[in-house]
């Protein structure tokens, strides 16, 4: 098990799991646990002020993760799984399927006319949400790096909240309150 986040291999866990909350920083949908060395910072849309996923970077690499409703009985994991290798094949990128901790995940390198990048998909199906992982960085290449950021997307806590939505609805995300100072790391 890697330094960071010393844990069992379960998770991300749904609130219900977890006896308290208490110590979690809250960005709505998406509790984390207070880890030594991660900084933290919320990803926003320009055109509606949203927030729409959130990025823990450690040592070089970073960990984006974004949660969806789903169904109680459906796994969206392989629905989008299959739109990540459509989307990123039907622009120039190249996907490669691997089997990690999570299951099937893609290994994508992604072209825009200004870069290349590379980097890794993972995803979980909890009940009634989905969380999506892209893995950037240090972690494609470094197998410690690499265990951190799983250990990192272990640790989430998911609030689902028991609104309606459809399924593939982002779940509500926000800035958390208090003192919180986004850090400033490029992706």
């Amino acid at each position: 098990m890697s330094e960071l986040v010393s844990q069992s291999v379960s998770g991300p866990h749904d609130v219900s799991e977890v006896g308290s909350t208490l110590g979690y920083l809250s960005f709505g949908s998406i509790l984390m646990p207070t880890i030594e060395g991660v900084s933290v910072r919320v990803e926003v849309d320009e055109n509606t002020g949203q927030v729409v996923a959130v990025s823990f970077e450690h040592q070089g690499s970073v960990l984006q993760v974004s949660a969806f409703a789903a169904a109680k009985s459906d796994e969206l994991w392989p629905e989008i799984y299959g739109q990540l290798i459509e989307t990123v094949t039907s622009t120039g990128g190249t996907i490669t399927e691997t089997v990690g901790s999570f299951g099937k995940q893609l290994e994508a390198k992604l072209v825009t006319p200004a870069e290349t990048r590379e980097l890794r998909f993972i995803g979980f199906d909890g009940p009634r949400w989905f969380l999506r992982g892209a893995i950037t960085g240090l972690a494609l290449t470094n197998e410690n790096a690499a265990q951190n950021m799983e250990d990192i997307f272990r640790s989430l806590v998911i609030d689902r909240g028991n609104s309606p939505l459809p399924p593939r609805e982002p779940l509500p995300l926000r800035v958390p309150e208090g003192n919180f100072v986004p850090p400033k790391f490029g992706l």
